[in-house]
């Protein structure tokens, strides 16, 4: 009996044995895994005392610093690994891990090659220890850079003076920056969650059409004109179409307001185009014209009248009521002309004080008699020159048909010249007869006058008619 407790002893104690050896076991093994877990952390694992000195420096520490564990032992982590200008900033933020047991911070560091690192840091404080702290240090300088990168652009992006906007991977507006608003093209709370194509080109249909005239840069270029605040607006605009493994992830569009450049390019063009006096196409422009205007006819089968207008007497305008009277007086001419007839239809001043115009899809001949008839009226129309002075503009008209009287322009404009001065020709035999029985009267009533010994003497409005 007295052996039994003995036995009983010597079980307990050899468990006891045995489960020390396995927590020793266990304890080892644990240790071994946390030894291999700081030898091996992707990230810098430091361990520090309370001086700051180095106590422990795993292998991600050499790559990012440089420095071997052995070179780093016993070193001050702030004096080693940081720069002068950040040395107060770490001391404050290891002195708070030291107090309240973890701190944060990103700051600057530097390598054993003195290059210069920007780095985020967890430290905190190692239970039951003297005061180490284990400092977890991971090299964020390629995503700072990144960062800056983005905070520049989106900065330029914002400051730019063209307006910008971008789209989600449908084509709805994310973004635009304040040159966009400032265009003042609408209500700012409607940009933000509408379609690229409804808010620039009114139809999204339109937009899903543009897609097919990208370029291979995935890039259209054209010019809008938009309404805004404050008129309408020329816009010139870019539109590229971003992808990602070919799958559509943004619109970016580039808008540049050309109102005023649009403004004098069609002021230099309409200089180009038409006479400077009477706002008339000018004689290239209509040659251009009449070209084009044969080649249409040409394929469609149609007609054209081209009729050469000549002012009658037009220098006896200027030399008796003076050159303004006489630009006066074309000017009307030509505006009346334009009025008279189609937008389609051409008014051309051709060289001093002649006109041609250009009729197409003629029908037939009545429809020129009508032409013709109301180019007469046209030109006929009193022309006010001041509060004295009313003048009424008589002209010879010539005309020619494509294709019956010429197949090309020069031919054409020849032939209508020719009938232009024919028609002056027998004006001018009609004056030329008037003119005679006119003086045979004169000369009688002359004659009788003699006779009594009176001066004759001629009504005004006989010597302006006989001026004719």
């Amino acid at each position: 009996m007295e052996l039994i407790p003995v036995v009983a002893l010597l079980i307990v104690m050899a468990l006891w044995v045995i489960h020390s050896v396995v927590l020793n076991r266990r304890l080892i093994e644990s240790q071994n895994r946390y030894l291999q877990f700081f030898k091996d952390s992707p990230v810098a694992l430091i361990v520090i005392d309370k001086e700051y000195r180095i106590l422990e420096w795993n292998q991600a520490a050499e790559i990012i610093f440089g420095w071997s564990a052995h070179e780093a032992f016993d070193r001050d982590i702030i004096e080693f690994i940081v720069p002068s200008f950040d040395k107060a900033h770490v001391l404050s933020v290891l002195q708070k891990g030291a107090l309240e047991g973890v701190s944060h911070s990103k700051n600057y560091n530097v390598t054993k090659y003195r290059d210069e690192l920007f780095c985020e840091w967890r430290n905190r404080l190692l239970q039951g220890t003297e005061g180490n702290i284990l400092c977890i240090a991971q090299d964020i300088t390629t995503s700072k850079k990144t960062l800056d990168d983005l905070n520049k652009r989106s900065t330029a992006l914002e400051s730019a003076g063209d307006a910008i906007l971008y789209t989600d991977d449908k084509g709805l507006i994310e973004f635009a920056n304040r040159s966009f608003f400032l265009l003042n093209l609408g209500d700012p709370d409607d940009v933000y969650g509408t379609h690229i194509g409804t808010y620039l080109f009114k139809e999204r249909l339109t937009f899903t059409a543009l897609q097919s005239q990208f370029d291979t840069n995935q890039t259209w270029k054209g010019t809008i004109t938009k309404s805004s605040a404050n008129g309408k607006k020329v816009l010139s605009v870019t539109i590229t179409a971003i992808y990602s493994h070919h799958h559509l992830i943004s619109y970016i569009a580039n808008l540049h307001d050309i109102t005023q450049l649009s403004c004098r390019v069609d002021a230099l063009a309409h200089r180009a185009h038409h006479d400077p006096l009477t706002g008339a196409t000018n004689r290239a422009a209509m040659d251009d014209r009449l070209n084009h205007a044969i080649e249409r006819a040409e394929r469609a089968s149609h007609q054209i009248a081209l009729f050469f207008i000549d002012l009658n007497d037009f220098k006896n305008v200027n030399d008796r009521y003076g050159h303004e009277a006489g630009d006066r007086l074309l000017f009307e001419v030509a505006r009346n002309l334009r009025e008279c007839l189609r937008t389609s239809d051409t008014v051309s001043r051709y060289g001093g004080d002649e006109f041609v115009i250009i009729i197409e899809e003629i029908r037939n001949q009545e429809h020129i008699e009508t032409i013709l008839k109301t180019i007469e009226v046209a030109i006929h129309k009193p022309i006010f020159i001041d509060s004295l002075t009313t003048l009424r503009a008589k002209a010879s008209i010539g005309m020619a048909i494509y294709p019956n009287d010429a197949t090309d322009a020069k031919a054409l404009i020849k032939a209508a010249d020719k009938s232009m001065y024919a028609v002056k020709r027998e004006k001018n035999n009609s004056h030329s007869v008037k003119q005679k029985t006119l003086t045979e009267s004169v000369l009688t009533l002359y004659a009788d006058n003699h006779s009594r010994q009176n001066k004759p003497t001629l009504p005004d409005t006989l010597a302006e008619e006989c001026t004719q």
